[in-house]
């Protein structure tokens, strides 16, 4: 419920534009197309964040709730704390934002620091409120369309998980991740992936990663949970499918798919090469395709242009990642490519103004990440009708999206085995070991590897048991570009339709949209077939 209480501090912003001067305008902009009036990312101003005014605001609506019966009042205090909590993610993203945009400033890499260390006490705060408020007596008037919405307090019945002992944990996770990044922004400095970037940093990421491990082993076991699968699955992604399914599924993947891959690789297709593209191409990619679908498509990428909420020059010092972000107190959505200076960047810009869609059509989703993804995905394949897209590009996301498939099943697998490991058992040694064995099921050993590079894979550190919403919302997102091919505009209509979509859910999105389980026995063979027709294989 994390987005419940930035929803409503978004509403108490409105309110605030009347009260600053705003015209009427200004507010119904804000008020019914979701975005702050005219503000560029240039104009946005970084003060770091008070988090013991942010704490303070949280014991105060807890100590008010107890035993009021005054919903105003009350109503006024989760808003302080709500607009609290909003500033603060907007700072945080605000920092990470320019730490990203060049890695070597050091004033950045402080704050960012600081705002990452901090949101474990952050998350503890609305945690803990709200399961005060669960229970306070005005709770059921809470819980209502017009307040923080039906079904809010479902997850917070009983005691908070967030114990001191458990938030102790997540605070050590935190600074374990710090460290991550800065060895990856050190790394720059060495050959990607050649023996000094292993010996120098991957060694010292490998260490990092049994550390995390093990403490991620514990803080799932302090939630009470059976093991981290269940833990991340449940608390971080609130997906609606098991661990034991994704699994399944990826060794479905492992069984239909990987032969495919293996057969991509061993054509030399990678060892080709693409062509290159600068800024102004990739740029012109996007808006080529925005502008041939539409409506609220071509609105988004006017405003992200115009506000210049996005960010694909390349950098020496910029971080080599791409992700999309949603800065709450401006109601608007922010794009970070990390380009390859390649024809790639059509594609990652594709991918990322996704989310921007998503988040711009929503005013911030509260859709579940599987979801998310379709969103990203289904916009990368969209493209390849709506954009001027070569061939050689549809052959790159096709090639790509095979590749998601079995590389991201494989990262799943491996996380997985990882994770069951019994803590004295996870060593780097026995790591490399299920990296080594993994990839070889999954056929990297048709294009060479080395078992040390799970250490390149960031999402291992800073976001675990993630990898698996890229198989599954791939095949969401190419059933998109399949009826597309079926009948012109008819994958853009679903894309469209459920943009603003409020679904946790992945499996409950995928029925309401009309689209198939990926579960569902004979549909893992329905994309083998497109991409022995799409690859020529």
């Amino acid at each position: 419920m994390k987005k419940t209480l930035l929803k409503l501090a978004a509403a108490v912003l409105c309110i605030c534009l009347l009260c600053n001067g705003c015209s009427a305008r200004d507010v119904f902009n804000y008020l019914f197309y979701g975005y702050y009036p005219d503000t560029s990312f240039s104009e946005m101003q970084y003060t770091r964040p008070d988090v013991s005014a942010l704490e303070a605001a949280a014991e105060e609506c807890k100590a008010f709730s107890e035993n009021t019966q005054d919903l105003d009042a009350l109503v006024e205090k989760i808003s302080k704390f709500s607009t609290l909590f909003s500033g603060f993610n907007t700072q945080y993203m605000l920092a990470y934002i320019h730490y990203c945009q060049d890695m070597s400033d050091s004033y950045w890499e402080k704050e960012y620091t600081y705002c990452e260390e901090r949101t474990a006490q952050v998350e503890a705060a609305r945690d803990q409120l709200m399961h005060a408020l669960a229970v306070c007596p005005l709770s059921e008037k809470l819980e209502t369309e017009e307040y923080l919405g039906e079904g809010c307090f479902e997850r917070y019945q009983g005691d908070s998980i967030w114990t001191e002992e458990f938030q102790t944990l997540v605070e050590e996770e935190s600074r374990l991740e710090t460290e991550y990044y800065d060895l990856s922004s050190q790394s720059m400095e060495a050959d990607l992936y050649g023996e000094e970037y292993f010996r120098v940093y991957g060694s010292q990421m490998e260490e990092i990663y049994v550390q995390l491990v093990k403490l991620r082993q514990q803080i799932a076991q302090e939630a009470g949970y059976g093991s981290y699968g269940e833990y991340a699955y449940d608390r971080i992604y609130g997906r609606d499918f098991t661990p034991e399914q994704g699994i399944s599924y990826c060794n479905d993947i492992r069984q239909e798919l990987v032969p495919l891959y293996r057969e991509l690789a061993e054509s030399g297709y990678w060892g080709n090469g693409v062509s290159s593209a600068n800024q102004k191409q990739t740029l012109g990619y996007v808006q080529d395709m925005a502008e041939s679908m539409g409506g609220v498509i071509q609105e988004a990428f006017q405003t992200m242009y115009s506000n210049e909420l996005y960010h694909i020059a390349p950098g020496e010092n910029k971080f080599s990642g791409s992700f999309e972000t949603y800065l709450y107190d401006y109601m608007e959505p922010y794009v970070f490519v990390g380009p390859s200076q390649s024809i790639q960047d059509h594609l990652s810009f594709t991918h990322e103004f996704g989310h921007f869609c998503s988040d711009y059509a929503s005013q911030g989703s509260i859709a579940g990440i599987d979801v998310a993804e379709v969103f990203s995905q289904g916009l990368e394949y969209l493209s390849l009708s709506y954009a001027d897209a070569s061939q050689e590009l549809k052959m790159l996301k096709m090639a790509n999206s095979l590749s998601t498939y079995v590389e991201q099943a494989a990262y799943a697998c491996f996380e997985q085995q990882v994770y069951g490991l019994a803590s004295e058992d996870v060593t780097v040694e026995n790591i490399r070991t299920i990296f080594q064995r993994t990839a070889d099921a999954f056929g990297f050993d048709s294009w060479g590897y080395d078992s040390r590079l799970y250490v390149a894979v960031s999402h291992f550190y800073i976001q675990p048991m993630y990898v698996i919403s890229y198989v599954v919302s791939n095949d969401g997102a190419l059933q998109l570009y399949q009826l597309e091919q079926e009948e012109a505009g008819a994958g853009l209509k679903i894309y469209t339709d459920t943009l603003a979509t409020e679904q946790e859910g992945f499996l409950a999105y995928l029925e309401e949209a009309g689209l198939e389980s990926p579960f569902l026995q004979g549909r893992i063979q329905k994309v083998r077939q497109t991409f022995q027709e799409e690859l020529g294989l």
